[in-house]
């Protein structure tokens, strides 16, 4: 959950993927992954989705072979998340198969769908992540079934340089505060790589809506009581900026062929 909310208010086409599917929608994700952090202009996010939606139906007929795993915020940022199974060595297969599928639909064809993308981008970075199995609470059973997860949460934390030991103890405090008050909501929480501002993580939590949550979080916190308390207070301590996401898994803009 929100482990700071009491103390703290309470590329592109040749480079895809990292951190963010949840397990509920993606088969034994792997531990690396490279995402694409697109921010849309909202005035223009159908032309965009239209664009994005020709480039998906294109890659079919090309036969494209990387999945990507699409997620909308609320404030408008697309994160394209693929999963890179040999680690950093599947970048240069992941450029490949752009390479070749630009050169299936044609190069005139490609950059077309790219120039409508890109004209209702107002910026675009690469960030890889990893999943931090170590660091991430996985209660079994959780209390959604698969498939129910309709919302999702991102909280990024900064750190404050030298402090991710402490962090990282302290997630694995957390761990075992939320098995011992026999919590059911999981958090997965992944750290940041190349192109990010570092050190930072992320917990990735989910809802089946964001009433749903938010009932789910209360429920947490008053399971926690004054322990979850002081050791939120410890947590906070150790971060220097915090931002948090909403959004919702996008289906029609992902990529999966044969699943």
């Amino acid at each position: 959950m929100k482990r700071t909310i009491t103390l703290i208010l309470g590329l592109w086409f040749s480079l895809f993927q990292p951190a963010l599917k949840a397990a509920q929608d993606a088969p034994s994700p792997p531990q690396l992954y490279l995402m694409a952090d697109i921010q849309v202009e909202v005035a223009r996010v159908p032309e965009y989705e239209s664009a994005f939606k020709a480039l998906i139906a294109a890659l079919e007929k090309s036969g494209f072979s990387m999945d990507f795993y699409t997620y909308v915020t609320d404030d408008s940022h697309y994160y394209v998340i693929c999963g890179l199974e040999r680690g950093y060595g599947s970048v240069d297969g992941l450029q490949k198969a752009w390479r070749d599928a630009a050169a299936d639909m044609g190069l005139p064809t490609f950059q077309a769908l790219q120039a409508r993308m890109a004209a209702g981008e107002i910026s675009r970075t690469m960030r890889f992540w990893t999943l931090r199995t170590d660091l991430s609470f996985l209660p079994s059973p959780e209390r959604l079934k698969p498939g129910e997860a309709g919302y999702y949460t991102w909280d990024y934390v900064w750190l404050i340089p030298g402090k991710e030991a402490e962090f990282e103890a302290l997630n694995r405090e957390w761990i075992s505060l939320s098995a011992d008050r026999g919590a059911r909501d999981p958090f997965m929480t992944y750290q940041g790589g190349y192109g990010n501002d570092e050190p930072v993580y992320v917990w990735f939590e989910y809802g089946k809506s964001a009433a749903d949550y938010a009932a789910a979080e209360e429920a947490y916190w008053a399971l926690m009581g004054d322990a979850g308390a002081d050791l939120s207070k410890r947590t906070r301590a150790l971060i220097r900026r915090l931002d948090a996401k909403t959004g919702r898994y996008r289906p029609d803009l992902s990529y999966a062929p044969g699943r």
